[in-house]
């Protein structure tokens, strides 16, 4: 059995699937899967066993540069079609497309598949329209379709063989020719403040409100995560705490993976971090404002969430110009977050 899976971003929502690739793989244990993702999920998908082949696409690039020039465009429209067109090559029993958009839907249209299922509400195809559940039983509940037996939500992030001796390289390089301080203890906990969309975010002072909680209840390192995007941020979140430690844009995924992994436990808003935390099972703190804790929120063993009651303005949904100073999440209560996090680990 040949099936494909059409899931392209974002890097959460790719972690999501995993629990699909799972159990079709435990279903039909000789089965083909392959996967069309895009290139900033690798990190995420390139060392699964259960995943044949990965079709790669660059989709951000895609919608940067589609309509900067002419040129651009059709360069850009071409090598679009040639993923169509390499994937029109196989031919499926079964094509999901777990996305739902309409840079996705085209591979599915477009694919030789015998059966075709899609996110959503499309013409032609069978369709999975879910509201107002969690995201991951959402894609598990395609497995229906195919009668093919759910392995649960857990989600599965793994790991190249040689992480720790790729980690440890990087903290050397780090040391030697970044921050010659940066020294990991053998405890600590990961604070992601930062994510993709503004609304989400915690505010530099919140974020050093929260560590000073912390701090007050427990001897333990703290290390910063966070994209490049937010040195400046991180920079003035750790000024002048004690064994507090900037990561941002140091680590890869797999090196961030790694870092979540052996850690004692994490305080994260609704990213990515979260959701890898979730994959590790570790003990998870999750603030959350402009987002569903009951779409996408952390349903793994050890992870909760904390957001502030009764805001008629919750979970708007809003990824940029909040018009009611950003309540959702500056007003989170970090004593009772640092005790809930301390209590876990």
């Amino acid at each position: 059995m040949k099936i494909l899976l059409i899931k392209q971003t974002s890097l959460g929502d790719v972690l999501h699937m995993t629990p699909v690739i799972r159990a079709l793989k435990k279903w039909k244990a000789d089965c083909q899967i392959d996967v069309v993702t895009d290139k900033r999920a690798l990190g995420i998908l390139e060392n699964n066993p259960y995943i044949n082949k990965l079709y790669v696409l660059d989709i951000y690039k895609y919608e940067n540069e589609i309509f900067k020039s002419p040129s651009l465009f059709f360069s850009t429209i071409r090598e679009f079609i040639s993923h169509i067109s390499e994937v029109r090559k196989e031919s499926y029993d079964i094509a999901m497309d777990l996305q739902g958009l309409e840079r996705s839907i085209i591979f599915l249209y477009l694919c030789h598949a015998k059966k075709k299922y899609a996110k959503g509400k499309w013409f032609g195809v069978k369709s999975n329209y879910y509201k107002d559940i969690n995201a991951i039983e959402g894609l598990i509940s395609f497995l229906k379709f195919i009668d093919c037996p759910d392995d649960g939500t857990d989600l599965d992030y793994f790991l190249p063989n040689t992480i720790e001796a790729d980690f440890n390289k990087k903290i050397e390089h780090i040391k030697y020719s970044i921050n010659s301080n940066f020294n990991i203890d053998n405890e600590y906990i990961v604070f992601s403040p930062f994510s993709r969309w503004d609304t989400k975010d915690l505010s530099v002072n919140k974020s050093r409100e929260i560590i000073k909680e912390i701090q007050k209840l427990k001897d333990i390192q703290i290390i910063l995560s966070a994209t490049s995007d937010y040195d400046k941020e991180c920079l003035e979140i750790v000024k002048g705490f004690e064994n507090v430690l900037n990561s941002s844009g140091l680590f890869n995924l797999p090196e961030l993976a790694y870092l979540i992994k052996k850690s004692k436990g994490m305080v994260t808003v609704d990213s990515f971090p979260m959701h890898t935390g979730c994959a590790f099972q570790k003990p998870l703190i999750a603030v959350f404002g402009p987002t569903s804790e009951v779409r996408v929120g952390p349903i793994a063993k050890n992870s909760e969430t904390i957001r502030v009651e009764n805001l008629e303005c919750a979970r708007c949904y809003k990824r940029k110009n909040c018009h009611n100073n950003h309540v959702c999440i500056e007003n989170i209560d970090a004593k009772l977050l640092a005790e809930r996090l301390i209590k876990k680990i």
